[in-house]
């Protein structure tokens, strides 16, 4: 495997496309969305100024992760807001550490722009990144959260507009996406992870029923060095646990 970091506006079509059609793969649009119009909107997101993440296997696209970084001041606060999309990897690298390491290294591309404002990331999920973020990162809200404080409500909220516009929803903080994801066979119990994954999926639909048509749960948290860290060391471990059960088998 082969790793490249990019500013997002520099790929051409060409690499744009690439990323897209492996995207593809692992989504479906909506009915009512053109694979033109859903490229169109795709190489949009690429011209914020951010970091993009690429993987390569044998010369094919096998993961890829965009970072956005939009500084804003809020309510007498100057901010850096990363806004990340496209986190994607091939299902045969799932739990590799490689995406949270390469999610790692363009969130700190990101940060080096503005290293002394408070640092948030928003963005919208499906229950795979809700998991995920739940899993190493606290605290992590969304708008149905009743432990959300007023000002980081109004930042959620501004942002969700900023966005996703009039596909955002405030009265429940989901977002509606251009595709629907692939819904996998859901764990077997058993496991303490899958119990877990149980649990976590369980609160994402009591807040978002509705993801399977394509509606995506939007999301806020604070982010500093110490959180990034605990990223890095959640995946090493998740790696490690995952090695050892192939040992055991």
């Amino acid at each position: 495997m082969k790793s490249s970091f990019r500013q997002a506006s520099s790929l051409s079509q060409e690499e744009l496309r690439a990323l897209w059609r492996f995207r593809l793969t692992l989504v479906n649009l909506k009915p009512t969305v053109t694979q033109e119009q859903d490229f169109a909107a795709f190489a949009r997101d690429f011209q914020w100024q951010g970091y993009v993440w690429i993987l390569h296997e044998h010369a094919q696209v096998v993961g890829f992760f965009l970072q956005r970084g939009v500084p804003l001041t809020w309510r007498g606060r100057k901010l850096l807001c990363l806004l990340p999309e496209y986190g994607f990897l091939a299902p045969h690298l799932r739990g590799h550490p490689v995406l949270p390491v390469g999610c790692v290294v363009v969130t700190l591309l990101s940060m080096l722009r503005q290293p002394l404002r408070d640092k948030y990331v928003a963005a919208s999920t499906y229950p795979p990144g809700y998991i995920a973020f739940r899993r190493a990162v606290t605290p992590f809200w969304t708008l149905q959260d009743p432990q959300l404080p007023e000002w980081e409500r109004s930042l959620l909220l501004h942002l969700a507009e900023r966005l996703a516009g009039e596909k955002f929803r405030t009265s429940d903080g989901t977002v509606q996406m251009r595709t629907t994801p692939i819904v996998q066979r859901r764990p077997r119990t058993g496991a303490a992870t899958d119990t877990d994954s149980h649990r976590l999926l369980a609160d994402y639909e009591a807040e978002n029923p509705d993801w399977q048509s394509g509606r995506g749960l939007f999301f806020l948290f604070p982010l500093d060095a110490a959180l990034i860290g605990r990223v890095v060391l959640h995946a090493a471990d998740r790696f490690l646990s995952k090695l050892g059960r192939k040992k055991v088998r």
